[in-house]
């Protein structure tokens, strides 16, 4: 961490620049912020609705310098409407079962996860994590999460790691079969 900067409780923190996991050949920095304490949940929601996201016990946001291309989105559900090209991915889909799940870890999600590091990151800060990194990934949070798996018939096919917060869902971290 480069410096901090201190509002009461909560200390923000700059990373030094780091490889963009996302764009070949950019550099990243974020602003991070750890949840701990009796206000862990409020600060995710707040920090949320202006663009940070979670993973572990910190949320963070992009502040690259000479980058702006990572965005938060935030869907309002009952707004949504697909696309020509979604409407047909879900029509492909009709036969995956979703189901919610408590947020602990499985050896049959890590393997999924570690197959689609390989295949979608190959290289990336998340591709080198082992069975206990990715336990602590789902479960050391003091935020309210929940796994959503999607499955072929019996095969887990993806898998979404689900914030809850005060106004909707946030996904934290999704991936599949590739």
């Amino acid at each position: 961490m480069k410096y901090s900067v201190n509002r009461g409780s909560t200390s923000f923190f700059v990373t030094s620049p780091l490889p963009c996991p996302y764009l070949d050949g950019q550099v990243e920095r974020r602003l991070v912020v750890e949840l701990k304490g009796w206000d862990g949940i409020s600060l995710h929601d707040t920090l949320s609705r202006v663009g940070f996201r979670r993973s572990h016990g910190i949320v963070y946001a992009p502040i690259c310098p000479s980058c702006s291309a990572c965005l938060a989105v935030r869907t309002v559900v009952g707004e949504f409407k697909p696309s020509a090209s979604q409407k047909r991915v879900i029509r492909i889909n009709k036969d995956i079962v979703v189901n919610k799940r408590p947020a602990l870890a499985t050896h049959e999600q890590y393997a999924l996860f570690v197959k689609y590091q390989e295949s979608r990151h190959r290289g990336g800060d998340m591709a080198t994590m082992d069975y206990y990194d990715y336990q602590a990934l789902i479960e050391e949070t003091t935020v309210n999460t929940f796994i959503l798996e999607y499955r072929d018939l019996d095969h887990l096919v993806g898998a979404c790691i689900v914030d809850e917060m005060a106004d909707g869902l946030s996904a934290v971290y999704s991936f599949f079969d590739p």
